[in-house]
């Protein structure tokens, strides 16, 4: 009688493609014979999550010595960040009861759950609130302090670099992400620290602006370990990700930091940036401890970032998305033609592809940017603010250029035009305000499929030009629909 391990194994590895996680990893455990069949699903591209946690660094150093999977190993992603300073006991309290009782009664709904079932529910969660829940919160939000100190230390840095040269043996195709965002302390995480166990920690410090500032350098401390010990391992760091990177490490970097991050851009080839800060502090504001951003008038994270671009001479792939608020002055810097120290732009020739979000520009220096990149083939433009000339010079610009990828995104707010042109995915389209005052969404026969298709293609532009004579606005708003609009704006007369 046939068993399972006469079946071929190209069959195996075709049902292992239908097969859900948990599955497979019963079937890699169950089944000798195609274990390895199991375990090349199971780990296919498998990322990492490292937190400052030294659990977590131990299980990283764990992973680069298996030799199973540590070939599998495709990214290693570090996220950090600074816990809010007013999100005290009852703040967290009253969240994490909220994200528990609107998931329960979410799941609950089709069940046509009773008063009592409610009552009952609430009861029970209300118990797990005890009277000392709000000292052990703010232990526990000390013992993370402490935790974070000790992974921002240079001892932290020098055992990640020799278990990334571990991991070297194993693999060199490594991605690298740093993730700045909010720490979130779980309701399961408290109810199972026992204070008593990390009595011998530090003693809580009473001085709440030295908590902050100590908080905010950890943060800041750790993202730089990260990226140091990448870069002198022997994983190439050719591919990096930065989501909400805090601008605070670019124009105050620490000591040798400056040159590390130039020798870093000098041998990218694809840059995720995503360029966020540090969030804002009541505590050293009072103080006047707050990083000093600006210098003789300039903004000094944006002229950084411009001579890190500068360095990056062999990037292929950027995509950019400038820091909510300070888009003027991060253009000002990259793309301005006026700017007097402005850096020759040596890294836009080299690029493949290329993403700018969230930018602020006149059409004159933005046409000159994107004429210097001659060997662009995919561009994608997002939520920008446009002073000179109008949308339908962007249109024609773009159809001439013949790219063999574009896309147009966002809210482009263009002065000339007097109003807002909105570009709309089928997955935001109905966060918009205008909406449901259009038919739709058309994402594949509507007017902004039908604008791709002439970027693409050339042809004659589907939307008017305006003049003296003709009020091209009615007819932009009669062609619009929910995929793409145009609204008008205040100084419409």
């Amino acid at each position: 009688m046939a068993t399972m391990e006469d079946l071929p194994t190209e069959l195996i590895d075709h049902l292992c493609r239908f097969v859900d996680r948990s599955s497979l990893k019963s079937f890699r455990l169950l089944c000798k014979t195609y274990a390895d069949v199991a375990q090349k699903h199971l780990f296919h591209n498998l990322e990492f999550h490292l937190y400052p946690s030294s659990r977590r660094f131990y299980q990283l150093e764990q992973l680069a010595s298996n030799k199973s999977i540590a070939p599998y190993l495709r990214g290693i992603s570090f996220q950090s960040g600074v816990p809010l300073e007013y999100a005290d006991y009852r703040y967290w309290q009253a969240q994490v009861y909220h994200d528990i009782s609107s998931a329960w009664s979410r799941d609950n709904a089709a069940n046509g759950l009773s008063k009592s079932d409610y009552s009952q529910f609430h009861e029970s969660l209300q118990a797990r609130f005890p009277p000392d829940f709000s000292s052990r919160y703010d232990l526990y939000r000390w013992h993370l302090d402490q935790q974070a100190a000790a992974m921002a230390d240079q001892r932290v840095r020098d055992s990640l670099i020799r278990t990334l040269n571990s991991l070297s043996h194993s693999t060199s195709d490594v991605k690298f992400r740093i993730i700045m965002s909010e720490p979130q302390i779980r309701l399961e995480e408290l109810e199972d620290f026992d204070p008593e166990e990390y009595a011998m920690d530090r003693p809580f410090d009473p001085d709440a602006r030295r908590r902050v500032y100590n908080r905010r350098k950890n943060c800041l401390s750790q993202f730089t370990n990260f990226l140091e010990a990448a870069h002198a391992s022997r994983c190439p760091l050719i591919h990096l990700v930065a989501v909400d990177l805090p601008h605070e490490m670019l124009h105050r970097p620490r000591h040798n930091q400056e040159s590390i991050l130039d020798d870093i851009f000098a041998h990218l080839k694809t840059l995720n940036l995503k360029i966020g800060s540090l969030p804002h502090s009541d505590q050293l504001s009072r103080e006047g401890l707050n990083d000093q951003v600006y210098a003789r008038g300039r903004n000094q994270s944006a002229w950084r970032l411009k001579s890190l671009l500068n360095k990056a001479t062999e990037l292929e792939e950027l995509t950019l998305e400038l820091l909510h608020g300070k888009e003027a002055e991060y253009s000002f810097e990259l793309f301005d033609r006026t700017n007097i120290d402005r850096f020759p732009q040596l890294w836009v020739p080299h690029l493949k592809s290329l993403s700018l979000s969230r930018f602020h520009c006149r059409w004159g220096d933005l046409k000159a940017l994107l004429d210097q990149g001659v060997n662009i083939r995919g561009l994608t433009l997002r939520d920008c603010r446009m002073e000179t000339r109008s949308m339908l010079d962007v249109l024609q610009y773009l159809s001439k250029r013949r790219f063999d990828s574009i896309s147009v995104l966002g809210t482009w707010q263009v002065d000339e035009d007097q109003g807002e042109w909105h570009w709309h995915s089928p997955d935001d389209f109905t966060s918009c305000s205008a909406a449901t005052s259009y038919e739709g969404p058309y994402a594949i026969a509507g007017m902004k499929s039908t604008l791709e298709n002439y970027m693409l293609s050339g042809g004659e532009c589907p939307l008017p030009v305006w003049t003296t004579t003709n009020r091209a606005e009615d007819t932009w708003e009669m062609l619009g629909d929910t995929s793409f609009h145009y609204l008008p704006g205040p100084l419409r007369t």
